[in-house]
């Protein structure tokens, strides 16, 4: 047995057709008419038919045509693709290498800024013989210390290794020892061709300033005979052996002992 809206819906769906009936018979009935007199035609009242508001079906998914469809993920071409790593060519990866494990050398020199010692006469004091000792100074021996040190080179600025330093002097009082080795000795200079000897300042005597005699040999090359002098000394000025090319650069130490620093260069 129907219900009632299954009822309703049937004869909405017959009235409809009984409405497309009627409106077909009275287009046919008009069409006679119109061959016959020019008459109007007459109007046909067409009953009313109330159809029920169909009931709202919810719209079928919309299938979107292939057109319109959400564009896939493009392909780059190969043209546009990201450029991958580039390989490194095996010549200028070999370079890279050689560059990388090469040490960092110092800068050659390109010019010896040094100047040669210039050469003095020995006096009339030496003494051939004297022994190895890097001090000179004895127990009760009156004056100031001081630390003749320095450098021994070559006219290259090289070091001399194994240079010896051959000094002698006066003493305090301005006397050379003459029957021994008191104030008189010899260093060897190191492999940096340093170079020190502990020593008093020499006293004056008459006609000369204070100074140090020096003999300097280089192993297997020449020996060069000079002196050393001190700065603000008075006699500098009358001394006429006097050099200033020869001039220590002196300096204060520990417990009152004065350093004096002088290289020596030699022609090798």
């Amino acid at each position: 047995m129907l219900g009632a809206k299954e009822s309703f819906v049937i004869k909405s769906i017959e009235f409809r057709k009984l409405g497309t009936a009627l409106a077909a018979f009275a287009f046919i009935a008009a069409g006679c008419s119109a061959g016959g007199a020019n008459t109007a035609p007459v109007a046909t009242t067409l009953p009313t038919v109330t159809t029920a508001a169909p009931t709202p079906v919810a719209p079928a998914a919309t299938t979107v045509p292939a057109a319109m469809a959400a564009p896939t993920a493009t392909t780059v071409p190969a043209a546009m693709a990201a450029p991958t790593a580039t390989a490194v060519p095996a010549a200028t990866a070999t370079k890279a290498a050689t560059v990388a494990l090469a040490p960092t050398l110092a800068p050659t020199p390109t010019a010896c800024s040094v100047t040669l010692t210039p050469a003095q006469t020995e006096g009339p004091y030496y003494l051939a013989g004297a022994p190895m000792k890097a001090s000179l100074v004895e127990a009760g021996m009156a004056g100031t210390r001081v630390i003749l040190t320095g450098r021994v080179l070559t006219n290259q600025c090289v070091p001399v290794a194994g240079a010896i330093v051959d000094v002698w002097q006066a003493d305090d009082a301005g006397v050379y020892d003459l029957k021994g080795f008191r104030l008189r000795g010899k260093v060897t200079a190191d492999a940096q061709g340093n170079y020190a000897i502990e020593t008093i300042l020499p006293g004056l005597y008459p006609g000369r300033t204070r100074h140090i005699h020096v003999k300097v040999t280089i192993p297997g090359g020449p020996t060069l005979t000079s002196q050393v002098y001190f700065p603000n000394e008075g006699a500098n000025r009358t001394d006429g052996i006097f050099d200033a090319a020869m001039l220590a650069k002196m300096s204060d130490g520990a417990g009152g002992v004065k350093m004096a620093t002088i290289d020596f260069v030699l022609k090798k």
